[in-house]
Order: structure tokens, then sequence, then C-alpha cells
């Protein structure tokens, strides 16, 4: 990582994607988990990053942060973009220090959900054991429970202009 950018006033715009929650017990954590690690994300809040060596998040030579590509082009490209019905990907802002990556991403000290994608992978209704009347989340469910839009892929700049997201 490289290029360190100053903390901004407003907040910048990212793509990233998540898995959604693959068992009864995660889903009780949060629907979305950090699809590299095993972090949820809280329901319908802005997550804060930590990091376990005990210095502030992000941090030049850490892995610690909120990660998430500049543009949705990117994530698409990237080895992190959806590749069936349960990841989920969408719009976040990103907020407090931000550190800027060497291939289009950026890590941030705080981001939250601002959107979801639609994609081509419709999500499955998946009883959690049968006749239990629990589910597995779809994505429609994560939409309404973070109570944000479904956009497409190419709106993602649009998006980004409504909500003044600062993009670099």
């Amino acid at each position: 990582m490289t290029d360190r950018a100053p903390d901004y006033i407003g907040a910048i715009a990212g793509a990233r994607a998540w898995r959604m929650a693959p068992s009864l017990w995660a889903k009780m954590g949060g629907l979305l988990w950090s699809h590299a690690m095993l972090n949820v994300w809280p329901d319908c809040e802005e997550i804060a990053a930590e990091c376990d060596a005990g210095h502030p998040a992000p941090a030049e030579g850490c892995s610690c942060g909120v990660y998430a590509w500049q543009s949705a082009e990117r994530l698409l490209r990237s080895p992190y973009a959806p590749q069936d019905h349960k990841h989920i990907a969408g719009v976040v802002a990103g907020r407090g220090r931000v550190i800027r990556g060497e291939t289009g991403y950026w890590v941030a000290e705080r981001a939250v959900v601002l959107a979801f994608f639609d994609d081509d992978y419709p999500s499955p209704v998946k009883e959690v054991m049968p006749d239990s009347g629990v589910y597995l989340p779809t994505k429609e469910e994560v939409a309404e429970v973070y109570r944000v839009p479904v956009i497409k892929h190419s709106d993602f700049d649009d998006f980004c202009d409504e909500y003044e997201l600062i993009r670099f």
C-alpha cells in the first residue's frame, strides 16, 4: 500500500463484496461477512476497523482496516467479485484514516454500506433444517435489513455523485 490519503471531511466511494451468512449461527451475528476473513459486518451499522497489534487502523505494513475497490469496474475484475448466490456486492462509503492501495483499492478506518448491486445470481430459498421455518438470508433480505437500494453496477458513478462521495 502506498500514498496515505489525508482524513476527509466527506466520505470516499468504494465497491466491495461479502459472503452472506452461511449458517444460522452466522446469521445471528450479522448477514454480511468479510469475504477474505471471518469478520462479521453488524447489520445496518458502520463498521470500524481495529487491529490486534494495538495501533490505529489502517496502518502501513499491516493488513488491518476496511477494504474496498475504487470502482464497481475494479471490483468486477477482481478475484473478490461475486461468483455465486452465496456472495453479494455493493457500494460503501469509507471515512477516517485512508490508505490508497497500489492496484485500485483503498483501506479505511470506517465504512458503511449504501447500496447493493443487482447481479445474475438469484438467491435460492434454503431452509436451515427441513420443516424448521428458519432460512438462510437472501439478497433481498439483506437489502431490506440494511434499508438500502439495489442498483446496477453501471449506475455506480451516478450513485456516488448523488451521495457526493469522493473518488480517488
